[in-house]
């Protein structure tokens, strides 16, 4: 069974890694149940609204606190609540979110067992790339293909606007000359040092292209208007994922091509009735193209 909270699979009411309820355990809040009416941290009993007093009281504040575990929930305005204090810091709640403001709904769905709107987005995205990792790969199509398809080929993925980029070799020479300087007539100088130089040679990114990248099931193809970049997805050796691009090193070249931009598109995810709109990152991308390999083998 998953663990809502961490994503360990384990058996038995609690998860034996973080300790919170297990999905199978989860219990359904009440429709009209106030927030306060169970604790999120102990998910024993109600909080009591209670005053929180300042530095020699000269400042007041009202809080909800939880007469059994010690957990202060205070008032952040807009309906929501911060987790500021509990006696004991090292329970499964606190360590998730201590700290953390959270809606009057989020809240009375921790206390049940479920968890926070980010804490559930985050979730499902992992739970997504695993099924991508699998082979259940979803169609992200943003405009038609401009690439030919082989027989029993099928694109999976198109996205304009991006980069290609390509480490490139940059050469700067050092020099000057060296000794005194003899006057020789009126604005002519002699050197008596000879010339010494030095020259020293580094990798830039450079920018080589603009164009289309188009996954299919069977290859990488890059279209741009000076280059066009065609790799059986057998070839691709490794790949190198980032917030906005991905980095591919493929058989039979050794300079890694970098692909930027793809997160101009988004793909839509559903898990168990939820929609996630998530831009297509270098990760996503990476497991996206990690199942079909797995799948067409």
């Amino acid at each position: 069974m998953r663990c809502p909270d961490c994503g360990f699979e384990g058996e038995g009411r609690y998860c034996s890694n973080c300790g919170a309820l297990l999905a199978g355990e989860v219990r359904t809040a009440p429709a009209k149940a106030s927030w306060s009416e169970r604790c999120p941290v102990c998910r024993a009993g109600p909080l009591e609204e209670t005053v929180s007093r300042g530095f020699l009281g000269l400042t007041s504040r009202e809080v909800y606190a939880c007469p059994g575990c010690g957990a202060t929930f205070s008032p952040e305005g807009s309906g929501t609540f911060r987790l500021s204090g509990v006696a004991d810091r090292s329970g499964p709640v606190w360590k998730t979110y201590g700290n953390q403001t959270l809606t009057g709904e989020e809240w009375r769905r921790i206390a049940y067992g479920g968890v926070s709107d980010a804490r559930q987005r985050a979730l499902d995205l992992d739970y997504a790339l695993e099924e991508f990792q699998k082979g259940f790969v979803p169609d992200l199509r943003v405009e038609s293909n401009a690439v030919l398809l082989k027989r029993g080929e099928r694109a999976v993925a198109v996205i304009p606007g991006v980069t290609l980029k390509e480490p490139r070799s940059v050469r700067k020479t050092y020099g000057g000359g060296g000794g005194p300087s003899i006057r020789i007539a009126k604005g002519v100088y002699f050197r008596t040092g000879g010339f010494a130089s030095r020259s020293e040679s580094h990798e830039e990114i450079k920018e080589i292209d603009s164009g289309t990248l188009t996954l299919t099931n069977r290859r990488l193809v890059f279209t741009g208007r000076k280059r066009t970049v065609n790799v059986p997805l057998g070839k691709i050796v490794g790949m190198e994922p980032y917030r906005d691009a991905v980095a591919i090193n493929r058989d039979g070249k050794q300079r890694t091509e970098y692909y930027t931009g793809i997160d101009n598109v988004h793909l839509t995810i559903h898990v168990d009735g939820r929609t996630h709109v998530v831009p297509l990152s270098g990760v996503v991308f990476m497991c996206m193209v990690q199942g079909i390999i797995n799948k067409e083998g």
